[in-house]
């Protein structure tokens, strides 16, 4: 039996959202190959975009951690070969490891014919984050499976919603190639305590994010993703040239501008009736490259489907 799947890059956070909301971004993809066998035990080879820094020990993969989870989980014997193939860059924040986990999950789903429902794949995949991040989170991992805006509403249990994207909804992404981190490591530096007043602030900006989605209105959801004061201002310092990016963005009309994730990359929301994605993405690739950072200038529109078994 031999299983191919793909799911796509993501963003997440989109400022306020921090481990909450993530949309999936029709940018890039990672396609998982599952072969069962007579034996037992998981074995992965991968390929790709900077496939030679990925460990190949399924103790330490993404996609071998969600494989073991699965076997163990339904007590399944047999030998999984999972071959990678990526995409979807790393360290940059654009859900790299969410991408390699919900493919997995959902052709080792088909190859077993498990039959597992959206939230059952989130979960799976969400423990294949542990690899990059040290913690089982699901802001990624749940776009890339259902597509469009994923919102985790729960951790325990797991409560996840979709939302559709608006139609004139357009990214502009500065992705820079000579800065990485990794999950984990953003993570150490945010405070692990606020104040009242910045929760509030949080809520406020958060609602506002929902509210745009719910609405179509991208200017409202450009004005909540520039808005967050915590995760947002915690990291900017390990990214030179982002906040630059961030102004030069919003003078040349975008919507709003944030981290990716954890960043490096900066994205913009755009509104694509009035504003060129194109322009606002060399704006913020210029001052990055002003900083001494080399970078990449790029597109995306929400993607409405998430991983597909191909």
């Amino acid at each position: 039996m031999r299983v191919l799947a793909r799911a796509p890059a993501t963003s997440a956070n989109l400022g306020p959202g921090f481990d909450v909301i993530g949309v999936a971004l029709d940018l890039a993809y990672d396609e998982v190959e599952v072969e069962l066998s007579g034996g037992e035990g998981v074995e992965i080879a991968v390929e790709g975009v900077e496939s030679e820094s990925i460990p190949t020990d399924p103790s330490r993969n993404t996609a071998g951690l969600v494989a073991t989870s699965i076997m163990s989980r339904f007590n399944v014997k047999a030998r999984v070969k999972i071959r990678v193939k990526k995409g979807v860059p790393q360290g940059v924040g654009l859900g790299s490891s969410a991408a390699s986990a919900a493919a997995t999950a959902a052709a080792l789903s088909r190859a077993l014919g498990l039959k597992l429902s959206s939230v059952e794949l989130i979960e799976e995949a969400a423990r294949g984050e542990v690899a990059s991040s040290g913690v089982a989170h699901a802001d990624n991992v749940a776009p890339s499976v259902l597509g469009g805006f994923a919102i985790v509403c729960s951790y325990s249990p797991l409560l996840v919603e979709k939302l559709t994207p608006p139609q004139n909804l357009e990214f502009a992404l500065a992705i820079p190639l000579t800065v990485k981190k990794t999950t984990e490591k953003a993570r150490s530096v945010l405070p692990k305590m606020i104040g009242l007043r910045e929760h509030v602030d949080a809520l406020a900006s958060f609602s506002m994010l929902i509210m745009g989605i719910v609405k179509g209105d991208v200017q409202l959801i450009g004005r909540a993703m520039s808005l967050d004061k915590i995760v947002e201002a915690a990291r900017a310092k390990m990214y030179p040239g982002f906040l630059k990016a961030k102004r030069e963005a919003l003078k040349a009309g975008a919507a709003g501008v944030t981290l990716s994730g954890a960043g490096p990359t900066a994205i913009a929301a755009v509104d694509a009736r009035t504003t060129d994605a194109k322009l606002i993405a060399e704006v913020m690739k210029e001052a990055y490259e002003g900083e001494g950072v080399q970078c990449v200038a790029a597109t995306s529109r929400p993607r409405a489907s998430g991983v597909e078994v191909l």
